[in-house]
């Protein structure tokens, strides 16, 4: 059997590691590898980049092997001491240096062939059940039985219309080489509050100091989610799990929300966490409330962010036992609070913007609703009448999910979009089958091909995180290898 993977990071490359010891492949398995910029098992989330960019996990909470949860300390305690404790928040590359230390083995198997190539283009030939592939140099390549794409993230989105003016930076990633030709007399706009931009932020104010303020804008009224601290490490009653989910499935494979929402407000009462007086205290993320949470650490917040980092690994199946309309309840009714306390931004950031909005090298600007580009600068203006100006803008808003939107960046899903073999999901991104994730077009199921990633994070609930993204690849590598299994 020939099976192709399309995207070399570690959703990638867990398939690769489950195919290779799954019993019923025995020889009978070649494995063609297609990964464009050499990122092997890192990807691009944790490739060579500035310090600054750091996990959003605590160090203890990182190691990719189950059964032994301090691997990654001891790769710390080997590699950069300075890091090697529980609730370091550790630079993105020197996460990237220990999972291609742990996973890049595999690349040695005889049965793996390593292609330095982007896939563009893919055909089927309906007949045999069979694949083709085209890669960036124009070569097909033939014969696959099962096409695993495991292609990372959609193009940045670009809410502003703005790709292709002369300054504006679409994509800051790495950061250390995208924006190393600044100069300090220019001014900066970085559209977007979230964990990329404050990455962003400490990057270029810990490389100059600027002539005009470095601005953070958002199209909200309060920048900000809740503040992370140390992990709480208290026993904490936690009562979602697979056994659960199973148990809680009505006769159509279904569970309510009311009852996933009374086991979570149960459980937080177990724990003694009063969500309202919290929503009270940190539900907006203004920078108010950010001092507040700093200035005096709130034990409750700690016990509730270690309750959420507990459940999010069961994210996926609760969110897909609910039935569509009820799915579209949570959205409604839930998930911006639980999101707002999910996406907690390590503290020593937090401290560090604190600290540079008082000493007026950073700004914060709320409500912006439009940009107008004038030459080779911009002008942002807010709904409150204000006017600001950039010679630079660097685009830190989040990834563009809408398909159609997304054809022009992306020649791969172009290709597979036009040649009807991938369907918008209406949520956004891509639509595949659950728990399987094989790929749905409007003909139907294609036969042997998956899709895994940030495509899928509509379905794939919660998936920015990298337990999420290998459990899911075991389980769709563990799910073919059966079906293979069952078919000799």
């Amino acid at each position: 059997m020939r099976v192709a993977v399309v995207g070399g990071g570690i959703s990638g490359f867990t398939i690769i590691r489950k195919l290779l010891s799954h019993p019923n492949f025995n020889n009978d398995l070649t494995i063609d590898l297609y990964e464009k910029d050499a990122n092997f098992v890192v990807g691009a989330p944790y490739g060579k980049d500035t310090k600054e960019a750091i996990m959003n996990e605590h160090a203890q909470d990182l190691s990719i092997f189950p059964e032994n949860p301090a691997d990654f300390l001891e790769w710390l305690s080997e590699n950069h001491v300075e890091y090697a404790n529980n609730d370091a928040f550790v630079p993105r590359e020197f996460y990237g240096d220990y999972l291609f230390e742990r996973l890049s083995y595999l690349m040695d198997s005889e049965k793996v062939n390593i292609h330095e190539s982007a896939i563009v283009d893919c055909e089927i030939d309906a007949e045999r059940d069979i694949y083709r592939l085209q890669a960036d140099d124009g070569q097909w390549h033939e014969d696959y039985q099962a096409v695993f794409f495991t292609i990372g993230h959609p193009p940045y989105a670009d809410y502003y219309h703005l790709e292709g003016t002369p300054h504006y930076i679409n994509s800051p990633v790495p950061i250390d080489e995208t924006l190393a030709h600044l100069q300090p007399d220019q001014s900066f706009g970085i559209i977007g509050t979230g964990l990329t931009a404050l990455d962003v932020v400490k990057y270029l104010l810990k490389q100059h100091n600027w002539t005009h303020p470095i601005r953070l804008y958002t199209d909200g009224n309060t920048p900000f989610k809740t503040v992370k601290f140390s992990r709480y490490q208290g026993e904490i009653q936690q009562s979602f799990s697979d056994e659960w989910i199973d148990s809680h499935r009505n006769q159509d494979g279904f569970i309510s929300l009311e009852v996933m929402v009374d086991t979570f407000l149960n459980d937080l009462k177990a724990n003694d966490i009063d969500i309202q007086r919290l929503l009270e205290l940190y539900g907006t993320g203004s920078i108010s409330e950010i001092r507040s949470a700093i200035a005096h650490p709130d034990i409750s917040l700690e016990k509730l962010r270690r309750y959420i980092v507990m459940m999010t690994i069961y994210l996926p199946d609760l969110y897909n036992a609910l039935t569509p309309l009820e799915r579209d309840l949570y959205h409604q009714k839930y998930e911006r609070t639980f999101n707002h306390f999910r996406s907690q931004i390590p503290v020593e950031s937090l401290a560090f913007i604190l600290e540079n909005l008082d000493q007026g090298r950073l700004e914060i600007v709320t409500s912006l609703k439009s940009i107008i580009t004038e030459d080779d600068s911009y002008q942002l203006e807010t709904e409150n009448g204000e006017s600001y100006h950039a010679d630079y803008l660097i685009n830190c808003t989040g990834f563009q999910f809408d398909i159609q939107k997304a054809l022009a960046f992306d020649p791969l899903i172009k290709n597979l979009y036009q040649r009807d073999m991938l369907t918008p999901y209406y949520r956004g991104g891509a639509m595949v089958t659950w728990p399987d994730c094989q790929v749905v077009a409007s003909r139907g199921l294609m036969p042997n091909m998956y899709l895994l990633g940030h495509w899928i994070s509509k379905i794939h609930y919660g998936n920015n995180n990298i337990h999420l993204c290998i459990k899911q690849a075991e389980r769709v590598a563990e799910g073919f290898a059966a079906q293979y299994g069952n078919n000799e």
